[in-house]
């Protein structure tokens, strides 16, 4: 009996794809980039954003329980154009006095409280008006004379015509000033001798003093002591001394500033009331510039009327806080008393 064979089954043909080369992958991804552009073409920004707005709210909301909002601050379209250096407070000073909110500006003389007002009103495009401590009202409402005429003041054009007014010294103002400007933030009119006045729109205002309405120390004398709830309606500002400014005005003179820095806190500990301003930093360049020995320099621009007991704790607080070699604090031991 034949033995019966069996057949192999046919081998399956395996099909081998090769790779695509180089030239092909760089067409297929051009291909690719093709097809999304045309297809973000075919969809307006804005409805994309309005479609995907609901799952971004509800994400916003399950992450921090809040939706962020975003409070814009449009200020007019003018250039800042300065002749100084600006104060590092300045920005802050600018944005609340756009934003319709009474400012008052504190700290020690000469920190240049009145420049940042008078640049602000510049940055804003406003008429700059300016008042120095009020001891009678009239000086701040105006007044009609004996034949009928109405006098205006810097207070009036303000309110009436729109501008900064610039209140310095507030501090050293009588209350009754406080309390006409408490009327006029708050109520957006003021009674003054010829009638009710409505505020302009670009009526804006900035204070300044030495204190914070506390009345006065052994530094500033003649300061009232202030209305509390009429301070209460400005926003409060401590402007400080501005290291910008100071090298600014004595050409980044490093030993000078040092001893400006020292001298300061020399003062504070020991309680001698004796103020170095911008005006006194400038003062000592300026003369040191034309050849004035510094112990005469100091005498004139600073110390002044110190007596030499004062002058003697001032060196001696300052030598802890200064290398022996700076020059200012040399010429304070060779100071004439």
């Amino acid at each position: 009996m034949a033995r019966a064979t069996k057949k192999a089954a046919p081998a399956a043909s395996a099909e081998v794809k090769s790779a695509p080369s180089q030239d092909r992958l760089v067409q297929m991804s051009s291909m690719c980039d093709d097809f999304m552009l045309k297809m973000l073409q075919m969809f307006n920004a804005e409805e994309f954003y309005m479609q995907l707005r609901p799952q971004i709210e509800s994400r916003l909301k399950e992450e921090f329980g809040v939706i962020p909002q975003v409070h814009k601050v449009e200020l007019p379209d003018v250039e800042h154009k300065f002749t100084g250096t600006t104060h590092e407070m300045f920005d802050t000073v600018l944005k609340l006095v756009s934003l319709k909110l009474p400012v008052y500006m504190e700290g020690p003389a000469g920190t240049g409280k009145n420049v940042i007002a008078k640049q602000i009103a510049e940055g804003l495009g406003l008429e700059f008006y300016f008042t120095n401590a009020v001891t009678q009202e009239h000086k701040l409402t105006g007044f009609i004379d004996a034949n009928g005429n109405f006098h205006e003041t810097q207070f009036y054009k303000a309110f009436s015509q729109g501008g900064l007014f610039f209140l310095d010294e507030m501090d050293a103002s009588i209350p009754e000033v406080l309390i006409i400007l408490n009327a006029a933030i708050a109520n957006g009119y003021f009674d003054f001798p010829i009638g009710k006045i409505e505020a302009h729109p670009n009526f804006r205002v900035i204070a300044a003093g030495n204190t914070l309405g506390t009345g006065a120390d052994n530094q500033y004398t003649g300061r009232y002591c202030l209305d509390r709830a009429s301070l209460d309606r400005f926003a409060i500002l401590k402007i400080d001394y501005s290291p910008a400014i100071e090298a600014e005005v004595c050409d980044s003179d490093s030993e000078l500033m040092d001893y400006c820095h020292a001298f300061r806190a020399a003062t504070a500990k020991s309680g001698i009331q004796c103020v170095f301003s911008y005006r006194s930093l400038h003062r000592i360049h300026t003369l040191e510039q034309a050849n004035f020995d510094i112990p005469t320099i100091l005498r004139m621009a600073l110390i002044k009327d110190l007596d030499k007991d004062d002058v003697a704790i001032l060196y001696k607080e300052m030598s802890s806080m200064l290398p022996a070699a700076n020059r200012f604090l040399k010429g304070m031991a060779k100071m004439p008393v």
